[in-house]
Formats: C-alpha cells, sequence, structure tokens
C-alpha cells in the first residue's frame, strides 16, 4: 500500500475494527492515529523489523497457529509484545523484554496486530488467582516433579505461561515479565475455575466497568486486578455487574459492564464465606439501625413524658397557706436580702404564703387574677412568719387592714421651701432644696411636681394619691448603692419605673453607665440605657487578677 488511498483504506478499516470490538479500542486507536503517517510500505517493512506489536482489540493467542488450537492466553489492546516471523498468517508471540529465543507463549492472527508505539506498556504475562483448597505448587510441568511449595486457602497469586495443561505461578504483588520469575507449576484446572452460577467474580487484570453493554461507552469505574463484584446476566461477551457489598435483587441497578474474559469465578467455599460476612454485616448494620430507632423513639417519649409532667408542676395551683407577720417586715423582688425592697407587712398582718424557697417565703395577693394564676408580690424571710397572729395583734386588733402589693401604699416623703397645691389641676408643685424619700430611695432636685390622682377635694386627700412625680434641675438620686443624676427625673409610681432623661448617669460602685435615657425598674431591679444621639457609653471595673 504507497499511494494515499491505500493507506486511508487501512486506516479506516482498522478504526472499524477497532470501535466494535472492546472497551479497550480507544487506546488501540489512538495508536493507530499516531503510526497513521508512517503507513507505508517502507514504514510497515521497518516495523517488521522491530516486530514490536499491539492488537487492535481483544485478542486469543492459541497453543499452536490454528483457529481450532486451545487459547492459551487473552490479550487487551494497546499492550505491547514481541513476535517471531510470519508463518502462514500466524506470528509467534513472545514477552516484550524475550529475545525469541526458548517457547513462545502462544500464537496470534497477524489479521488484527500492527506495530506498537515506543511507550507501549509491556504485557503484564500474570493473571490474578484466588486459591480455593491448599494447593501444591511443583517444580516441573508434571506431577512427578517435585513439590516446590504450597499456597493456603484464599491466597492471591498470579498465573501465566499456560502450556500443556499447566501454568507457571507468581507472587501476586508484582508484574510478570518471563517464565523464568516463576515459582512453580501448577495444572490448569485447579486455579481455573468454571463460572457457572458464580455469584462473584474478579478481575484478572486491571478492567474498565462502563456504563453500558458497547465497547464506546463511558467508563463508571475500575476494577483493580483482584478486586471482587457481583455478576449479572452477559451481553455481548460482557456481564453486568453490582458492588460487592450491594444484595442484589430483581430491581437493584446495574453498577456497570465488563469483559467476560477478564472475570475470574470467584472459589465457592471463599464465595459463601464472603457473602456470609458481608451478610452479617448487613444483618448488623440492619440491627444498630433499628436499635437506634428504638432508643430515638424511647428518648422521645421519655422526654415527652418529662415535657408533661413538668408542664403539670408548672401549670398546677400554687397551694397556699394563711401567716402572719411577726414585726414589721420587708417584702422583697428575690428571695435574698440584697433584693430590691417592693412593699412592706406591718405587724400581725395575715397574707398568703406559698411554698418556701430556701429560707424564703413567696408573698401573693389575695384573690383570683383574671388568668387564673395567683400574682406574686415578692418574699419575706420565714423567721418572721407564723401561723398565729402575735399575741398583742391578738387583744388589740388594727383599726385598718390592707393587702400587700398596692405600690401607692408604699408613704413618699416629701420636703421642700415651697409648696403649691392646684385642685383643679390634681398636682402638687415643690420647689426650693427638693428632697423625697420612699423607703430606701432618695431624691434630690430644684424643682418637683407630684402628679394625684383624682378624686380628693382637699390637701388632706392626697395622702397616698400621688400617680406620678417629676423632678427637674440638678436632679440627684439614690436607691440602695446606686447613685444617678439627670436633667430631668420621672417616677410613675404605679409601675414602679424611674425614667431618668438628659445627660442621664448611674453609678453602681465603681461601674458607670450614662446615655441620653436611662429606665429603671425597681420591681424588676434591672435597667435600660437608650443613647440617643450619643452612644451609650458604659465603664466596668473588674479586679486586677482576673484577665479580660
Amino acid at each position: 500500500m504507497s499511494s494515499i488511498s491505500e493507506n486511508k483504506f487501512l486506516f479506516r478499516s482498522f478504526c472499524q475494527a477497532a470501535f466494535t470490538a472492546s472497551a479497550y479500542t480507544a487506546s488501540a486507536l489512538v495508536c493507530a492515529v499516531l503510526f497513521f503517517p508512517f503507513f507505508t510500505t517502507d514504514s510497515i517493512a521497518h516495523a517488521a523489523k522491530a516486530r514490536l506489536m499491539i492488537t487492535k482489540s481483544v485478542a486469543n493467542i492459541r497453543e499452536n497457529p490454528n483457529l481450532k488450537a486451545d487459547v492459551v492466553w487473552v490479550l487487551s489492546p494497546a499492550e505491547s509484545f514481541r513476535v517471531g516471523k510470519d508463518k502462514k498468517g500466524w506470528l509467534a508471540v513472545y514477552p516484550a523484554s524475550s529475545n525469541l529465543s526458548g517457547l513462545p507463549v502462544g500464537y496470534i492472527s497477524k489479521k488484527i496486530v500492527i506495530p506498537a508505539a515506543k511507550n507501549s506498556p509491556i504485557v503484564d504475562w500474570g493473571d490474578v488467582r484466588y486459591v480455593g483448597t491448599p494447593l501444591e505448587y511443583h517444580a516441573q510441568r508434571s506431577l512427578k516433579s517435585a513439590v516446590a511449595g504450597k499456597f493456603a486457602e484464599g491466597d492471591k497469586i498470579k498465573v501465566g505461561f499456560l502450556h500443556g495443561g499447566w501454568y507457571a505461578v507468581f507472587k501476586a504483588d508484582k508484574p510478570v515479565a518471563s517464565e523464568k520469575d516463576a515459582l512453580g507449576f501448577v495444572k490448569e484446572d485447579s486455579v481455573n475455575l468454571t463460572l457457572d452460577d458464580a455469584r462473584i467474580r474478579y478481575a484478572v487484570r486491571k478492567i474498565n466497568v462502563i456504563q453500558k453493554p458497547v465497547a464506546t461507552s463511558k467508563v463508571v469505574g475500575v476494577l483493580n486486578p483482584g478486586y471482587r463484584a457481583q455478576v449479572g446476566k452477559e451481553k455481548g461477551g460482557m456481564y453486568a455487574l453490582y458492588r460487592i457489598d450491594t444484595m442484589v435483587k430483581d430491581d437493584t441497578p446495574v453498577w456497570g459492564y465488563a469483559w467476560g474474559p477478564f472475570l475470574a469465578a470467584y472459589p465457592k467455599n471463599l464465595e459463601k464465606k464472603k457473602m456470609a460476612g458481608i451478610d452479617t454485616r448487613k444483618a448488623e448494620l440492619a440491627a444498630e439501625k433499628k436499635k437506634k430507632e428504638i432508643e430515638l423513639k424511647e428518648r422521645a417519649d421519655s422526654l415527652a413524658s418529662m415535657d408533661k409532667a413538668m408542664d403539670a408542676v408548672v401549670n398546677a395551683p400554687i397551694v397556699t397557706k394563711t401567716m402572719y407577720s411577726q414585726a414589721v417586715l420587708n417584702v422583697r423582688s428575690e428571695p435574698n436580702a440584697k433584693s430590691l425592697i417592693v412593699d412592706k407587712l406591718e405587724l400581725g398582718q395575715e397574707v398568703l404564703v406559698g411554698p418556701g424557697e430556701g429560707k424564703w417565703f413567696p408573698i401573693f395577693k389575695a384573690g383570683d387574677a383574671p388568668d387564673g394564676k395567683m400574682e406574686l408580690v415578692g418574699y419575706v424571710y420565714n423567721a418572721y412568719l407564723s401561723i398565729e397572729p402575735p399575741a398583742r395583734v391578738k387583744k388589740v386588733a388594727s383599726a385598718k387592714k390592707r393587702a400587700p402589693g398596692g405600690p401607692d401604699e408604699v408613704p413618699i416623703k416629701i420636703t421642700s421651701k415651697k409648696m403649691t397645691f392646684s385642685e383643679n389641676k390634681n398636682r402638687i408643685i415643690f420647689s426650693g432644696n427638693v428632697k423625697v424619700v420612699r423607703l430606701d430611695i432618695t431624691l434630690m432636685s430644684d424643682t418637683l411636681t407630684a402628679m394625684l390622682k383624682s378624686g380628693g377635694d382637699s390637701l388632706q386627700d392626697t395622702q397616698n394619691k400621688i400617680k406620678e412625680i417629676i423632678a427637674t434641675g440638678r436632679v440627684n438620686v439614690v436607691m440602695n448603692n446606686r447613685k444617678g443624676s439627670c436633667d430631668k427625673l420621672t417616677f410613675v409610681v404605679g409601675d414602679s419605673i424611674i425614667l431618668m432623661e438628659g445627660d442621664a448617669k448611674l453609678q453602681d460602685g465603681p461601674n458607670l453607665v450614662q446615655g441620653n435615657l436611662i429606665k429603671f425598674y425597681l420591681k424588676d431591679n434591672r435597667s435600660e440605657v437608650v443613647g440617643g444621639d450619643k452612644p451609650v457609653e458604659a465603664i466596668f471595673f473588674t479586679p486586677k487578677n482576673v484577665a479580660p
């Protein structure tokens, strides 16, 4: 073929054969393209001298140079090997490192080979096998020869160079280049297991797993030598594959397909152990999953029961009893002596007391609240309460009893240089060195306006009627350990809220906060600071030996 048209015909014929032959066709096609520019009569003659060849597709090597001879090896495409002289259309096949001396591996038709590229990978002449039962190997291809060694059940080995029904055997972890590296020899039927009804097969060499049983289909995975998979139906020389750890049913999706010649049967006894282990592990995983589901359900049921019990406790009606104050007694916002005083109990006063919290009793208002829950007033120290009223109070009953919790029943004392009472506007204006004292709160300012509740017709009726106090001018306030100042202060008596406005500052010991507005909630013993046009500023001091 010296003309260009002849070269094109050769190239087209090769592509068609390669494209329909196997999953390895792409590699063979690349090699053909690389060699196409040199497919002249001279280049073919030169390649014949080199005699390093590759196959166009998956190809059989036969024991003798005819199609009826036994197959002794199967070649993958694009792996280079050496051939001898042409003998009636057949080439003797040798390892690529061979000098063509000695017995050939077998024979291949010259119709399915092409010259190899220099960088073509060398054929590994060993295929993986698993030993099903203990197996002896001999020093020669004969049962009469000495036993050279023994393989144990489950050992992974490589076999190659099949002649006269005997394989040469090699170590599994190294490539096989020539027969001289063999450990010994074993009978072919001792390692070539039948494929009938084999549930597991394994890759005898590295093969691609493709998406569909078509040579040009895309690769979806790889099986390295000795890697196992479960097999399904055969189609066009390819077997459907499933992953080794998959429970295969009628509707289980196929992982992919691989060429049958490169899949060997796994020994039955090993397969049973392997699948038994996989099935056992699956059963263990299923049991663990079921156990976890049961534990999660039990935990959810337990949490639901705890929530139900907690709701029952929270929503249970408060059990109270009537007790009497044994002294004039402070009522505090929290069950501790440092919390804010929110009320006072008179000597002998009757109160509703809830379950004790340590050394403190909660005090509740008498009467049902709109939501059905009792309203908490505060806490008193249990040492000053008794189920019996004091003896003196028994004899001389108080002329007036009151229930705790009324914020306007706490006396407020106001002093100043001048006082103006406006009956029509229900207010009293104090001016000049004004000082207000209510329990542990002291307020000083230039002027103060006390807004009264409606209904009074004289100055005498203003007692316990103050609903709001507004102080202006050099306002200073002291609340327990806190000190504050501002331009204007409003005290909402009914809600026990103090509003400090205009350059408001509040100092608690060495700590200082300031802003445009400070709200202080006496009942909750908490405050809010609003910056306004300027940001809120806070300065806090910590001990020297405490890290930030």
